[in-house]
C-alpha cells in the first residue's frame, strides 16, 4: 500500500515485489487536497503506473481505478494485470574507434546487464550505457561518444531492440607525472611512479601511483590527478600529484600484556626521511620482566623504493626465562626484495655477540651469519582476518673459517592457514619445523636453539618450557622444533568468539624420540578495533594430573 498524503491511500492490487515497488515510487502524490486535485490525481493514476510498468518491461497492462470514500479520506484501489513482459530480441553493439583493437573490449557485449532473451529493463538498459563509458574511461577514450543509443520495441510482438553504436575515438596516453614540492628530490619521486610516460591510459595506472605513494610513509596525504583536457597533441595526459608530507618526528608509545612475557611497554621514534634520497631511521624499545631489548633501524630505498631496500640495524637484548638468561648485541645488514608474487625475500648478514647462560655455566659466542629468509603473508578481513596464510621459510649458517666461534646451521619453516566457512565458522591451524646442525652445540647460544611452549606454541605449558632438560632438570634448549596445532571458531555474537583447541610438539635433540607435549583447551575471543584480544584454558595432558594454565594475548592470527 502506498503511503497516504493529503489525505489520501492508494492501494495496488495485482502485482507484487519489484513491479510493486516501482509503481508505488512513481504514484507520487495529489498536488493538494481539493475536489480538483483528487479528481486530476484519479485520473493520472493509470498513466504514472504504467510508466512505472514500462520501466520494467510491461507495456501492455490492464489498469482499472476504483475509489473509495472512507472516514480518513479517499482511497484509490489500482487493480493491475501487468501482461506478458517485452523481451530483448537483439542487442545491436557496435564499437568503432581505436578501442576496436582494445582486448579489454573482446567480449564486452556478453559481459553487458542487457541480453537477448532478457527482461527489458530500462535500468538495466542505462546500466549497460554506463559500463561502455566507465569502461572506455578507465582505458583513457576520453573523447568517447555514442552515435546511436536508444530502445525500440515493438509492442505487439512483445519484443525490443537495444542499439548501442559506441565511437570510443582515440586512446590517450600517461604523460608525466609532476610534484608539489616535498623534502624529497624529484628524481626519488620519479621512482615511486609504476608506470613510464607514453603508456596507454588505464585508471588502475593512477590507483597505483596513489596506492605507492600512500604505502610509502613519506605522505600523510595524496592526492593525484590527471588531466585529460591538458593533452598535448600526441594525446599525453599529464599528472599532477599534492603531496603533505607526514610529521618530521613520530613517536609511539604502546602498552600490553601476555602470560609469555607479562606486561610490556613499547616505545619508538622515527624520522620517515633523513634526506632528500628517502633514506628513513626509527628505534624502538620494549620492555618486559623476563626481556629488555632495543633496536636501531636505517633503511635506504634502492631502485625500486617500495619492493627494494637495504636495511642496516644495531640491536641489544636482554632475556631472562626460565632456566636461561642471555645477552645479545647484534648488527646485521639486508637486502629486502618483494616480488610480484606476495613473497618478502631477505638476506643479510649478522653480527651477534651473545653471552648467554644455561646450566649455571656462562658462555660467550661471536658469529658472523648469513642468512636468508622467504615469507608470504596474505589476509583479507582487516584488523580480523577471515582468510588468510602465512608461509616463513629462513636459513641461517656460518663456520669458523668465516670469522665464528662455532659452526652451525640453522633452517625453520612455519606455516598458518586461516579458513571461515557458513558465516559463523573458522579453522586455524598451525605448524613450526626447525632444525639446528653443529658440531659444538654446547656453544651455540640459547637464541639459537629451539624451545617449545607458551602462547604462540603448545598452550597449557609455560612459555620455553618445553625442551632438552640437563641433570638438574633445567630446559636447555633442543636441536629440532617440531609444533602443531589445530582450532575450530565459532562467533556467537558479533565481535564475540568461542574457541577449542589442540597443540601439540617439543623441542629435542633426538629425531627417533621427540617426545610430543599435548595441549588442549577452549577460550574465548573479543574482536577489539585493534584486533582480537585472546583468552584461553588449556590443560596440559602430558602432564601428571593435567594442570590446567591461563593464556592471555593479543593481535592478529595471521
Amino acid at each position: 500500500m502506498a503511503p497516504a498524503a493529503h489525505g489520501v491511500e492508494v492501494r495496488v492490487e495485482g502485482v507484487s515485489g519489484a513491479l510493486r515497488d516501482n509503481v508505488e515510487a512513481w504514484l507520487g502524490e495529489p498536488a493538494g487536497d481539493s475536489r480538483r486535485a483528487l479528481r486530476t490525481y484519479e485520473r493520472q493514476l493509470p498513466e504514472r503506473a504504467a510508466q512505472a510498468l514500462q520501466a520494467l518491461g510491461h507495456y501492455r497492462p490492464q489498469i482499472d481505478v476504483e475509489r473509495e470514500e472512507t472516514d480518513n479520506g479517499p482511497r484509490f484501489i489500482l487493480r493491475i494485470d501487468p501482461g506478458e513482459p517485452v523481451r530483448i530480441a537483439a542487442v545491436d553493439l557496435r564499437i568503432e574507434g581505436e578501442a576496436r583493437d582494445d582486448p579489454a573490449f573482446e567480449g564486452i557485449q556478453a559481459r553487458l546487464a542487457v541480453q537477448p532473451g532478457d527482461v527489458l529493463r530500462h535500468d538495466r538498459y542505462e546500466t549497460a550505457r554506463r559500463q561502455l563509458q566507465s569502461l572506455a574511461l578507465d582505458r583513457g577514450y576520453f573523447d568517447a561518444r555514442y552515435t546511436r543509443r536508444r530502445v525500440e520495441v515493438d509492442v505487439a510482438a512483445g519484443e525490443a531492440t537495444v542499439m548501442l553504436h559506441f565511437d570510443t575515438g582515440r586512446r590517450y596516453r600517461l604523460g608525466e607525472v609532476t610534484f608539489s614540492e616535498t623534502a624529497l628530490a624529484p628524481w626519488f619521486l620519479q621512482r615511486l611512479v609504476p608506470f613510464e610516460p607514453g603508456e596507454p591510459y588505464r585508471a588502475e595506472h593512477i590507483t597505483a601511483l596513489n596506492r605507492a605513494l600512500r604505502d610509502s610513509g613519506y605522505f600523510a596525504r595524496v592526492t593525484v590527478r590527471p588531466e585529460p583536457r591538458e593533452a598535448d597533441e600526441a594525446l599525453r595526459v599529464p599528472v599532477e600529484v599534492e603531496l603533505t608530507a607526514e610529521r618530521a618526528h613520530q613517536v609511539r608509545l604502546g602498552a600490553g600484556f601476555s602470560t609469555d612475557v607479562g606486561p610490556r611497554i613499547r616505545a619508538g621514534w622515527s624520522r620517515p626521511w633523513v634526506n632528500q634520497r628517502g633514506h628513513s631511521l626509527s628505534v624502538d624499545t620494549e620492555l618486559s620482566e623476563p626481556r629488555q631489548n632495543i633496536s636501531t633501524r636505517y633503511k635506504i630505498p634502492l631502485a625500486d623504493p617500495l619492493r627494494t631496500q637495504l636495511i642496516l640495524q644495531a640491536g641489544f637484548q636482554f632475556e631472562d626465562i626460565e632456566d636461561t638468561e642471555s645477552e645479545l648485541l647484534t648488527v646485521s645488514v639486508q637486502h629486502q626484495h618483494r616480488f610480484d608474487s606476495g613473497w618478502q625475500q631477505n638476506l643479510g648478514l649478522r653480527w651477534d655477540r651473545d653471552r648467554f647462560t644455561v646450566s649455571d655455566d656462562t658462555r660467550t659466542t661471536t658469529l658472523y651469519l648469513p642468512s636468508g629468509s622467504w615469507t608470504r603473508n596474505r589476509a583479507r578481513g582487516g584488523a580480523d582476518p577471515y582468510w588468510g596464510d602465512r608461509l616463513l621459510f629462513s636459513v641461517e649458517g656460518t663456520d669458523e673459517w668465516m670469522g665464528s666461534d662455532i659452526d652451525l646451521l640453522r633452517v625453520r619453516t612455519g606455516a598458518r592457514l586461516l579458513r571461515s566457512f557458513a558465516d559463523n565458522h573458522r579453522i586455524l591451524v598451525r605448524g613450526d619445523l626447525g632444525a639446528l646442525i653443529s658440531s659444538q652445540f654446547g656453544k651455540v647460544p640459547t637464541s639459537l636453539r629451539f624451545f617449545a611452549g607458551g602462547d604462540q606454541s603448545v598452550r597449557g605449558y609455560r612459555y620455553q618450557t618445553l625442551g632438552p632438560e640437563d641433570a638438574e632438570g633445567d630446559v636447555i634448549g633442543g636441536r629440532y622444533l617440531a609444533v602443531a596445532s589445530a582450532e575450530y571458531g565459532y562467533t556467537f555474537r558479533p565481535r564475540w568468539r568461542a574457541a577449542v583447541f589442540a597443540d601439540a610438539g617439543n623441542a629435542f635433540d633426538d629425531l627417533d624420540d621427540p617426545d610430543p607435549q599435548v595441549g588442549a583447551g577452549f577460550g574465548i575471543r573479543w574482536i577489539s578495533p585493534v584486533g582480537p584480544i585472546r583468552l584461553d584454558f588449556a590443560s596440559a595432558l602430558s602432564k601428571s594430573g593435567n594442570p590446567w594454565r591461563l593464556h592471555f594475548s593479543m593481535g592478529p592470527e595471521i
